[in-house]
């Protein structure tokens, strides 16, 4: 008897579970840390390196709420929305003489949705504060033409990725992160995304 493939959405969905696990085993560390007061921390950049068509890239957005759950280690959810750029045509002469009239936009894609995130803190150097983060969740990947949407699909996704903050008070910090996104999905594979990051407290 021939053993069973296991689909790329079927893997997704195990993934899935188990990451609901983890968010379930560590929701009484969150309570007891304060539910009332995470960290909230937001970042804006541009995304890259997009598998797929279009492929260019754009803006890139995501908002965190966090809560400590461990020394240097925190837990919360994130939003999040990037731009995987638009194709362009070109417009020409429809009498036969080929002129070139400009360029139009045909496809815009755009991926977003809402991630558990895992954060962990290493020791502050020179003043500022590495830290990595990993993230389970539902992406939303949308085609639209001109601001209609045409055609959009739900995917499982996870994302990693490496950043810096330094404190400028009390209760903000300022820094950069840089992230790597895997979507299990056949229209966008993977991307990246790269900004600035602030977190109050």
């Amino acid at each position: 008897m021939m053993p069973r493939r296991t689909t790329p959405a079927q893997a997704g969905q195990t993934r899935w579970m188990w990451f609901a696990l983890v968010a379930v085993l560590l929701a009484p560390s969150v309570a007891r840390a304060g539910a009332w007061r995470p960290e909230l921390s937001g970042s804006l950049g541009v995304s890259f390196a997009v598998l797929g068509l279009p492929s260019g890239g754009g803006s890139s957005a995501a908002l965190t709420a966090m809560w400590p759950v461990a020394p240097r280690l925190s837990f919360g959810v994130m939003l999040h929305g990037d731009d995987a750029g638009s194709t362009v045509d070109s417009l020409r002469d429809e009498q036969g003489r080929g002129l070139a009239y400009g360029k139009i936009e045909q496809v815009h894609r755009a991926a977003w949705g809402a991630s558990w995130r895992l954060d962990a803190a290493a020791p502050a150097r020179f003043g500022a504060t590495p830290f990595a983060s990993a993230t389970w969740g539902y992406y939303r990947v949308a085609d639209d033409l001109r601001g209609d949407e045409i055609s959009s699909v739900g995917s499982a996704g996870f994302s990693l990725a490496a950043g810096v903050r330094r404190p400028l008070g009390r209760h903000i910090a300022l820094g950069a992160v840089i992230r790597y996104h895997r979507l299990f999905n056949d229209r966008e594979g993977r991307f990246m995304s790269a900004g600035l990051d602030c977190a109050w407290r």
